[in-house]
């Protein structure tokens, strides 16, 4: 009997630090998209091929440009750059390329000359948000809007 309460306090104290909080998945989900619109940015220059993003519905997709067909097709054959489902509760809330909304239809281009068009990506989970944040030279970085945009990374 006594093992058992041993046991049951045990578990409830290492319980919940093995359950995420939304500011952890939120952190974690933001830097993963900042590493990859940096991949994806390096492999659009070192290809020379345009390479994009876009958002889905339950997450987002990278594409390449085919120029025989001009048309914007999904990356199935790279790992790193396949498709992405989001963790339940978190979205992308908005996001925009030079000041216009991407809608799920539109994307976020990453150029083969090394010079990207700025871009933000807002993800939310619950009432915290993030930005994933690109400038023209391809720097990502992560800002916490609730502190005036202070940069997280």
């Amino acid at each position: 009997m006594v093992v058992l309460v041993i046991v049951g306090i045990s578990l409830g104290l290492v319980t919940p630090n093995l359950m995420k909080s939304d500011e952890d998945v939120l952190k974690e989900e933001s830097m993963r998209l900042v590493a990859l619109m940096e991949y994806a940015a390096d492999a659009a220059s070192s290809q020379g091929q345009w390479l994009a993003w876009r958002p889905t519905a339950a997450g987002y997709r990278f594409l390449q440009r085919d120029e025989n067909k001009n048309i914007w097709q999904p990356i199935t054959t790279d790992e790193v750059l396949r498709e992405r489902y989001l963790p339940e509760g978190l979205r992308i809330g908005s996001a925009n390329n030079q000041q216009a909304t991407v809608s799920t239809n539109s994307l976020i281009a990453l150029s083969p000359s090394g010079i990207q068009s700025p871009f933000q990506i807002e993800l939310t989970t619950g009432k915290t948000r993030r930005i994933v944040r690109g400038n023209i030279l391809g720097k990502v970085e992560i800002l916490n809007p609730d502190l005036a945009g202070a940069p997280i990374l």
